[in-house]
């Protein structure tokens, strides 16, 4: 628990941070108050200070086991005054499961190894040392030990004899062995009941049920890898299925099949026909770390993988993602290959830097690995520095820098592995549009030789203002060969300022002659009309023709579009628009479906 700005009795300190267990009334499920009790409601129990996360308890009616990791320790309490009771030493410990004769057992992290502990005196009077992973563990009614094995198998181990003075042995497993990533290569990624993705939580109810939680973020460092909580019966039927998939994500439609659905590292299929909020089934997870590991949509170091722009090029589909700090972060290139590796996205290109060091990768060898051989720098000596990315239909990708204008990196060709391979060394520049002293966006459209551009006008105090599209967008017609100004919208914009409430234009995204402009901050607003969640412009006219708020069925709240790309827009055969946009609130995307035209 942290309250930074916050202060007095029951809070910490500003710049501190309480890593507690929360006691809770299982009648109404609100905090259970006990004597010492911190926080608001005198529930929570102050395990360390700053050190870090709690990562695993246990409890039954008289002890509380709580596993204090960046100490290494495993603390113990009295489960009814939350009082200190003792203490013991060991390495790294995770993950906590009672069993029906009284041991604990514990997931020792990074060892990768399980101990089973007296509860008395904390030694050790068994292990496991066959899970190749384990992050997850439970007992069932049988007295057995269930663990979620998070390496390769992902399934569940099963084991007994957990009374033996000996250590116990194995009686199966549950679930197919390999998970997703399981059965022929065309199957590898797709979602199937029992297939099991990173587990991460187990649990067992008196009707024998098993509940399984997967989240692959939690294991590999992933940002956002996709939650999701299934039930099933002890015969591996489904009994149901919850999901949160997304988060900091935008969906894009796949030009060559308006019902498949690619976000950063899902991919789901639409059925217009039903109703609002039921269109969608999750069909596959698009990432395979095992293969992949340095994938850049697991890597530590990318903050906040952003989304999803798909391509096709030649008949190849191509995936695109950013960062919530594409000035930095760049952008990442994808390639799909069904036949070796069914619906996962394989990583084929690079582009990224700061300042005078913008680096590339391209994947010459087809092992999707990057490889120093295969880097190199790109810039020219120029600082590419700005907000502004965007992979164009033909899978070129442009670069709107912040003062040095616009530069085209073009898609050459495909290699023999299907790699596509970008000409560094001819990049095309283009210089700085009179309408513009920065460009923050811009989208190119080769079939109509038309650029979109925003960012702000030569006049206008941007104040330090990060991140935002800009106060105006323009629209050129035969952009590469003689461009002419077709349009100009003066975006609506207010900053923060006293006695002016701000309006702050984070993303944009275009369909012919209407531009969709997305504000970071109006997510709980009183008066959306006044300060709606998207407006919509006409270049041909340059006024607002509309505004677009979240409706009924999501409660008519969203949070905020704070990624520099957070609106997708595609119009499908039945004519209507579908605009995508970032939901992190709720872990999730909204899809608005709009009739503009006559």
């Amino acid at each position: 628990m942290t309250q930074k700005g916050r202060y007095g009795v029951g809070y910490p300190n500003s710049d501190d941070k309480w890593y507690c267990v929360r006691r809770y009334n299982r009648s109404n499920y609100k905090g259970a108050k006990f004597k010492g009790g911190n926080g608001y409601d005198k529930s929570m129990l102050i395990i360390n200070t700053n050190q870090g996360l709690i990562r695993g308890i246990a409890a039954d009616n008289s002890r509380l086991y709580v596993s204090d990791t960046p100490n290494n320790k495993i603390k113990v309490y009295d489960a009814q005054t939350m009082k200190p009771v003792k203490e013991w030493s060991v390495n790294q410990p995770g993950k906590l499961a009672l069993d029906k004769t009284g041991s604990l057992w514990v997931i020792q992290n990074k060892t990768n190894k399980i101990l089973k502990l007296n509860t008395e005196t904390g030694k050790v009077q068994g292990k496991l040392d066959s899970v190749s992973i384990p992050t997850a563990i439970v007992v069932d009614n049988q007295n057995r030990l269930l663990v979620g094995d998070g390496g390769p198998d992902n399934q569940i181990k099963i084991f007994k004899n957990l009374d033996s003075s000996g250590n116990p042995t194995p009686d199966g497993t549950f679930g197919v062995k390999g998970g997703i990533y399981a059965g022929s290569p065309r199957e590898i990624g797709k979602i199937r009941p029992l297939h099991f993705n990173s587990i991460t939580g187990i649990g067992v109810d008196q009707d024998n049920n098993i509940y399984v939680a997967s989240d692959p973020s939690r294991i590999y460092a992933w940002q956002a890898g996709g939650l999701t909580v299934d039930s099933y019966k002890l015969d591996g039927t489904l009994n149901w299925k919850l999901q949160g998939l997304l988060f900091i994500d935008i969906p894009d439609i796949d030009p060559a099949a308006e019902t498949v659905v690619h976000t950063k590292n899902q991919q789901f299929k639409l059925d217009y026909s039903k109703s609002s909020g039921q269109e969608w089934t999750h069909v596959a997870h698009t990432v395979n770390p095992f293969k992949y590991p340095n994938d850049n949509r697991i890597k530590k170091t990318i903050k906040h993988n952003a989304g999803a722009m798909i391509r096709r090029v030649k008949g190849r589909k191509l995936m695109f993602t950013n960062s919530m700090y594409t000035e930095s972060a760049g952008i990442h290139v994808y390639r799909f290959n069904p036949a070796t590796d069914g619906e996962v996205a394989i990583p084929t290109a690079s582009f990224w830097g700061s300042q005078l060091d913008y680096r590339y990768w391209q994947d010459k060898n087809g092992n999707g690995q990057e490889e120093q051989a295969e880097q190199g720098q790109y810039n020219q000596g120029q600082n590419y520095r700005g907000w502004a990315f965007w992979p164009d239909d033909d899978g070129n990708i442009w670069i709107g820098t912040s003062r040095n204008g616009i530069k085209k990196l073009s898609l050459k060709r495909f290699d023999s592995y299907g790699s596509p391979i970008y000409d560094i060394n001819h990049q095309k520049s283009f210089e700085m549009p009179k309408e513009f002293k920065i460009i923050q966006r811009l989208e190119y459209h080769p079939k109509t030789d038309t650029m979109y551009i925003a960012g702000y006008s030569p006049t206008f105090n941007t104040r330090g203002d990060w991140g935002l599209i800009g106060n105006r967008a323009v629209k050129y017609i035969n952009w590469s060969k003689a461009p002419q100004k077709a349009g100009e919208i003066v975006i609506a914009y207010n900053q923060n300022s006293k006695g002016v409430r701000p309006d702050l234009p984070k993303s944009m995204a275009v369909y012919g002659d209407y531009l969709f402009v997305g504000y970071v901050d109006n997510s709980f607003e009183k008066d959306p009309n006044r300060y709606p969640k998207v407006r919509v412009y006409d270049f041909r006219t340059g006024q607002e023709i509309g505004k677009i708020n979240p409706g009924p069925e999501v409660k008519s709240t969203t949070g905020w579009l704070d990624v520099p790309m957070a609106l997708r827009v595609v119009r499908i055969k039945n004519g209507e628009y579908l605009l995508f946009a970032e939901e992190d609130f709720y872990a999730k995307a909204l899809m608005y479906r709009i009739k503009i035209d006559p």
